[in-house]
């Protein structure tokens, strides 16, 4: 094998999933949240496979993470809320 370990670490995680419909759209997404990627959760959309970290200071920089998590344009202001009420407000850690 010619990868070598850095570090392996393991933790329970809170893992959330969430099935969305809006007028037009499904959406399906993970939010878990780890001890890393200073304090922000990852959000997943399981229909295109991409994950996106966010914390409730991101939500208005929907540039970042709407399309990433294929949110159509006419549903980012309900996403805007819903973020909102699952994201929890972490402070900023410092990793090292």
């Amino acid at each position: 094998m010619n990868l070598e370990i850095l570090s392996e670490l393991k933790e329970h995680q809170l893992l959330r999933y969430f099935c969305l419909i809006s007028n037009n759209h499904r959406y399906d997404l993970t939010v878990g949240y780890s001890e890393h990627f200073f304090g922000k959760a990852m959000v997943t959309s399981i229909q295109t496979g991409k994950m996106v970290l966010l914390c409730k200071a991101d939500i208005n920089e929907d540039i970042y993470w709407a399309d990433r998590l294929g949110i159509q344009q006419e549903d980012i202001a309900e996403f805007k809320d819903f973020f909102g009420m699952v994201l929890q407000k972490s402070p900023f850690q410092e990793q090292y």
